[in-house]
């Protein structure tokens, strides 16, 4: 008996990113499928990574539409360019990302045109506040999407909660996380631990200072100021790194503190900086998920993260691996801080716990549950 042909599948995504680009090359290498990435542009929202998938892909380059990424909050290129691929590809399953953008709108389109299933992957969620204009064309529009989907594959359990309430079968709602190889970051920054006196000091920091870690764009919505003030009220030994650049900078400086402005690293060279901090912070004030959890937790470091980013209700469980702050809670992330800067063995023991709990966040199971999902969309036209 000769094997099935493998399922054709179009994957519609935003950009490629240094944590999706490695999953996409190892579904494409799986022999179920023959997957075409289609990016609807080489980066948004100021990324430059430059990165060169090496699993199949078709690079979209639309048009800007003045003002939307203002009014929407994200980019949003317009794409016709999505329809050719389409159409000379003709996939089984089409996997889009989300409802709101030009390329997954005309995507969603096509499938229905062509009777094509699809698959959503789902990453935002109903927490946090919203305009009450966005609140109401996401309950008139996303209901008819979901229902329209074959499955979902969800960034993380608030994803999975809010598709489920817009009417998603629950057993039909895996997991894409919004993650790295944890293996292999955990393996660069052990092999970093030998070289850690070395990096500490390139950064600045003196033997008994405790390097708080933040990796993030430094923007309002990332909470960055509750933490230079929640480390002032700490003191010595706490100090603060900061990866990352953006408009809130020349604000920040002016907030002092013990704080090192490290700018925006090369992702590859991430590693080192957490190889060589304490703690990881991220306080965000909203996130639909935060990659950054993944890789302080990767690099076995106890974690202090927002309510308000969608990685902590997936990733931190109080008195395991670190602690859930409230959103703008500058006291409550003064005593965390603090109750980490005065016992090294508590940020062992939590820097233990965060590498145990996110092994389960690593690609397998997310590449695992793609290619089902995928299966199972194809085994429907089939059956219809």
């Amino acid at each position: 008996m000769s094997a099935s042909p493998p399922v054709r599948v179009v994957a519609v995504m935003p950009e490629p990113t240094p944590y999706r680009s490695p999953l996409f090359d190892r579904i494409a290498g799986r022999p179920e499928v023959d997957l075409t990435v289609v990016y609807n542009a080489p980066a948004i929202a100021g990324n430059d990574w430059r990165l060169a998938p090496e699993h199949p892909n078709v690079m979209l380059r639309g048009q800007r539409v003045p003002g939307a990424d203002r009014i929407l909050r994200h980019h949003y290129p317009i794409t016709p360019g999505v329809f050719r691929v389409l159409e000379r590809v003709r996939p089984d399953c089409v996997v889009l990302t989300g409802w709101s953008t030009f390329a997954s709108q005309c995507a969603i389109a096509w499938c229905r045109v062509r009777r094509v299933p699809y698959v959503l992957v789902v990453e935002s969620h109903d927490r946090g506040s919203r305009r009450a204009w966005r609140r109401a064309v996401k309950g008139a529009v996303v209901p008819w999407v979901v229902r329209g989907a074959t499955s979902v594959l969800a960034a993380g359990s608030l994803a999975r909660e809010s598709m489920i309430a817009r009417g998603a079968d629950a057993d039909r709602v895996r997991t894409f996380a919004n993650t790295v190889d944890v293996a292999e970051l955990a393996a660069r920054v052990d092999d970093l631990r030998e070289s850690r006196d070395r990096l500490r000091g390139e950064l600045g920091l003196a033997a008994d200072d405790v390097a708080v870690l933040c990796v993030a764009r430094l923007a309002l919505e990332k909470g960055i100021d509750v933490l230079l003030q929640a480390a002032a009220r700490v003191g010595a030994p706490v100090s603060v790194l900061l990866a990352g650049d953006g408009p809130e900078r020349s604000r920040l400086e002016q907030l002092g503190g013990r704080v090192t402005f490290l700018g925006v690293r090369p992702w590859e060279s991430l590693a080192e900086v957490y190889a060589a901090a304490d703690v990881f912070a991220l306080l965000s004030r909203f996130e639909t998920w935060g990659v950054v959890v993944n890789e302080a937790a990767a690099a076995a470091l106890p974690l202090v993260v927002s309510e308000g980013a969608g990685a902590a209700h997936d990733l931190v469980r109080e008195g395991e691996n670190g602690f859930v702050v409230g959103i703008d809670d500058v006291d409550a992330v003064a005593q965390a801080l603090g109750a980490l800067a005065a016992d090294p063995e508590l940020r062992r023991r939590y820097g233990d716990a965060s590498r145990r709990i996110v092994g389960d966040w690593g690609y397998e199971r997310s590449e695992e549950d793609f290619i089902a999902a995928v299966l199972e969309a194809a085994g429907s036209t089939l059956a219809a």
